[in-house]
């Protein structure tokens, strides 16, 4: 019989015809099948074999006699495909296209069909299977394979219709819209049939694989579906990942999850760029600016929850075999952060939009964190020491870690450990610890720390409004070292360490912060050894006014407040204050018992006036001398800080020896070397200090001295550490009334022209300290002449005075952008802090190379026996000038006395007026 005849025949048997010759036929059939090139041939072939014999095959021969043949299924549909992007194709590039118009569409339409015809068999084969209730995989091993391939293909078409078809588009329309029903209906068949295989201790390892396979196929038909119809995405989705939960134990071994999550971060991804688009867009004043599209919105923010729930269950789910994607959730978890509030770079769309991006998406930021904490390659990310991020993610990594800092607490100790002691080897990732992770981190958020950036307070719930993030960072770091491992503590406490001396002030600040924290919660004996060491550390160390010896200082003058009183007495006694002066020149003295506080006092004094009377008697004064001079001036500056004109345990003999001593050296310091030894810098800047406490017992002649070696100073552009102490000096003068002697007059002209210098100056701080002491000044004292007259010098200063007086804010310039600015800062800081990493790392070969380079007439000779020059008075000019200044003080106390009685004629005014100025062109 041939073959059409054996066809023709077969399709008028019944169905106990097909029955009985089942065995005979099916095997012929598919050899037509495979032999004919003919596909509306192949097509009814199909049809026959699995609407009229398929039911006859029992369920255990299926796959061996029918489906294991489908493999060439896939070869006709994909023809069939072809062949119809051909012929629109050869449409849409004929000039004469309206002759043949009819006949493409006619061809198209018949190909079409023919597609329809091949899902309508493989439907009729998954109906008839279902009906045979649960099945195993190795049962119909083949089926799943062919219908997902006939989805890819035929979605993949239906998405692509429109640049395939071009013009020809609403003329097959309709076949199209079958296509695409059918191919739909065919899916939800295939779900079908997937819930009806069961996996079972039994199941090959093949069936499994294949298991794996199908759920991949799954995933990959979610990525062609994603931008056709969202609902398809949808249901693809709850398939993988119910099959997935369902047969966890069986294919945590076999499954390539990263695949999945990979495809789920990258779709979720793109949503949520396309979300924030489609978002209302929101002026600089909060003002909605673009209405957006808030429907599509709504639905698109839903989906992109439902993706992320997914992404959640597969993360929970297969923890310990995620592979490779680790990364891409890692950086999917910093696009969400960077977008939203407080993050400076989101985009500017509706508060109500982002309250539903929270509820739909970071929310799941926590447990996705919480599920990954085990991860090696999350804690790499987090914690990678050499890794370089766009500046716009740094504040999403920092939260993400404080994030981490919340959960581990609760975690196991094996967890923790990995976290806060890292075992790296040479060949992994370098690492380090969470804790020094997020300093580093936090370092790198310069413009949101000096911003108001603003984060809930989950904690104490005192601000309804938030807190800062430094407020955020610094309770979440006290809550993680409140539960930190003791076997760990150590580590702990170099970390705290290593930050109190960098030169990163956020970081020190934060350190200190924390060690406080520490220190106050801690027991009494933690406290005094932390004391200790701090103060020990100190005194080997030569004070100076780096950040790290500043940071410190800053850092023991708290923790000693915490000390217990009698931990307090041992301090007192093992750093005593004679050998110890420049350690108790930063020490609060009202921290210690009240008993005790007299006795350091009395010490403190006694000491410091001995090196000062040595300084100002001694032959020579050497760079060594100057430097424990300074220190002895610090410690009586932090005297007289105390509260009362006359601090508890001075007494008045020993005032008047501080006072008599300071007015003595004011009148040896060479004011023209000030700028070029920074060990006279340093003196200077606290005798300014100290005089400021003492300017009430101060003379006129003293303070005449003061304000010329003040200006002397500032012509020669000094460092901003004695412009910013010459500020604090000039606003205690306030207190000061000054006696009707013949320096009163220089004196009151010499203040405006500080003032003014200072007010102009272009440091901001220095600038904003200086009109707080003009105010300061004006407010107390009682020669009102000099407020006017240092306005009068320059109308920029008086706007600027009159402006800050009357508590009007200064208004930038359109172009001023304050981020911009505080990002450029940023750079300028972390070049600064290189550059003294870069000098700190030096070894001292090489600085006594650079040294020895240098030109020694360009250097300074800081050397502890360098005798600072000039010295002290040369006999032959004492001789000589000595005379002349004391016949011109007695001629001008003359003057004083002559005008008590009766007014100055004119003439002598003239005259005294010529030769003062004549005076100052000496000076």
């Amino acid at each position: 019989m041939s073959q059409t005849s054996f066809l023709e025949d077969v399709s008028t048997w019944t169905e106990n015809t097909c029955s009985q010759k089942w065995m005979e036929a099916v095997p012929k059939l598919i050899s037509y099948y495979e032999g004919t090139t003919e596909a509306s041939k192949r097509v009814d072939i199909l049809k026959l074999l699995c609407s009229s014999f398929l039911p006859c095959v029992p369920i255990e021969k299926v796959e061996e006699e029918v489906f294991s043949h489908f493999d060439k299924v896939h070869h006709i549909f994909d023809e069939l495909l072809q062949v119809l992007v051909n012929l629109a194709s050869s449409s849409n590039g004929n000039n004469d296209v309206e002759k043949q118009l009819l006949d493409v569409q006619e061809q198209i339409i018949a190909k079409l069909q023919m597609a329809l015809s091949v899902i309508d068999s493989l439907q009729a084969c998954i109906q008839h299977v279902c009906s045979m209730g649960e099945l195993a995989m190795d049962k119909i091993r083949s089926l799943p394979t062919a219908v997902l391939h006939v989805l890819s293909g035929a979605y993949t078409h239906c998405k692509d219709s429109g640049d395939i078809y071009g013009d020809l588009l609403t003329m097959v329309s309709d076949p199209l819209s079958a296509l695409f029903k059918k191919t739909h209906s065919l899916q939800m068949s295939l779900s079908s049939l997937l819930d009806l295989v069961k996996l079972t201790p039994a199941s090959s390892d093949q069936d499994i694989d294949d298991m794996c396979t199908v759920l991949l196929r799954l995933h990959e038909l979610s990525a062609i579906v994603n931008s056709l119809d969202v609902k398809i995405m949808v249901t693809t989705w709850k398939t993988v990942s119910r099959l997935a939960c369902q047969y966890k134990d069986f294919l945590k071994n076999r499954l390539d999850v990263a695949v999945l999550v990979t495809s789920l971060c990258k779709q979720i991804e793109l949503a949520y760029e396309y979300l924030l688009q489609l978002a209302p867009q929101c002026d600089a004043d909060g003002m909605v600016s673009s209405d957006g599209d808030h429907r599509a919105f709504s639905k698109s923010v839903k989906i992109m929850g439902f993706q992320v729930k997914v992404l959640v269950m597969f993360v929970k789910e297969f923890d310990d075999y995620l592979g490779s994607c680790v990364k891409d959730l890692y950086a999917m978890l910093l696009s969400w952060l960077r977008y939203v509030p407080p993050s400076l770079h989101a985009p500017s769309i509706s508060p109500q939009c982002f309250d539903e991006i929270r509820r739909q998406v970071i929310i799941a930021v926590e447990p996705l964190t919480l599920h990954l904490l085990g991860n090696r390659q999350f804690m790499e990310c987090l914690t990678d020491c050499e890794q370089e991020l766009m500046p716009e993610l740094s504040f999403p990594r920092s939260l993400l870690q404080l994030r981490v800092l919340e959960m581990l607490p609760k975690c196991q100790a094996e967890v923790q450990d990995n976290w806060i002691c890292p075992q790296v080897y040479p060949e992994d990732i370098q690492r380090e610890s969470i804790l020094k992770a997020v300093f580093r981190s936090l370092k790198c958020c310069h413009v949101e720390l000096s911003l108001s950036v603003v984060l809930p307070d989950v904690h104490c719930g005192k601000k309804p409004g938030g807190v800062t993030l430094y407020e955020y960072v610094c309770t979440q770091i006290c809550g993680f070292v409140g539960s930190y491992p003791e076997r760990h503590f150590w580590l702990l406490e170099q970390c705290l360490l290593e930050n109190v001396v960098c030169p990163n002030l956020h970081s020190a600040v934060l350190a200190i912060d924390v060690w406080n924290f520490m220190a106050r919660y801690g027991t009494a004996d933690l406290c005094r050894d932390h004391v200790g060491f701090i103060a020990r550390l100190l005194c080997t160390l030569p004070a100076n006014p780096c950040p790290g010896y500043l940071h410190l200082t800053l850092l023991l003058r708290r923790l000693i407040k915490f000390m217990a009183v009698e931990h307090q007495e041992e301090f007192i006694k093992e750093f005593c204050v004679e050998e110890n002066l420049s350690l108790w020149s930063f020490i609060p003295l009202s921290t210690f018992a009240r008993a005790a506080t007299p006795q350091i006092v009395s010490s403190l004094t006694t000491t410091a006036t001995d090196i000062m009377r040595k300084w100002i008697n001694g032959p020579t004064r050497t760079t060594a001398l100057t430097s424990e001079l300074a220190i002895s001036l610090g410690c009586l500056s932090n005297i007289y800080n105390q509260v009362g004109p006359l601090p508890e345990g001075l007494t008045a003999s020993q005032h008047s020896a501080v006072l008599g001593a300071t007015q003595s050296i004011w009148r040896l310091v060479p004011f023209e070397l000030v700028s070029e030894n920074h060990v006279l810098h340093r003196l200077v800047c606290c005798l300014l200090e100290i005089s400021s406490y003492l300017i009430t017992d101060l003379e006129n002649k003293d303070l005449l001295e003061i304000l010329h070696g003040i200006l002397t100073v500032l012509k020669s552009n000094p460092e901003d550490a004695f412009r910013l102490t010459a500020t604090t000096f000039l606003g205690s003068l306030g207190k000061k009334k000054l006696d009707p002697t013949f320096e009163q007059g220089q004196i009151l002209n010499k203040l405006p022209q500080l003032f003014t210098a200072l007010l102009k100056d272009r440091n901001p701080l220095i600038h904003q300290k200086a009109l707080e002491a003009f105010a300061k000044f004006a407010e107390e004292t009682s020669h009102e002449a000099v407020v006017p007259e240092s306005l009068q010098q320059d109308s920029n200063v008086r706007e600027m005075v009159v402006n800050y007086l009357s508590k009007i804010p200064h208004i930038p310039s359109e172009t001023y952008n304050l981020p911009k600015y505080l990002d450029q800062q940023k750079w300028h800081l972390q070049k600064y802090m290189d550059s003294m990493t870069t000098a700190s790392n030096e070894s001292p070969a090489q600085e006594r190379d650079t040294d020895m380079q240098e030109p020694a007439s360009k250097r300074l000779k800081y050397d502890s026996e360098t005798e600072i020059q000039p010295e002290t008075k040369n006999k032959n000019e004492d001789a000589i000038y000595t005379p002349l200044l004391n016949k011109l003080r007695d001629t001008v106390a003359r003057f004083h006395e002559l005008q008590e009685t009766s007014a100055l004629p004119s003439w002598v005014t003239e005259e005294l007026k010529r030769l003062n100025t004549e005076l100052g062109d000496l000076t």
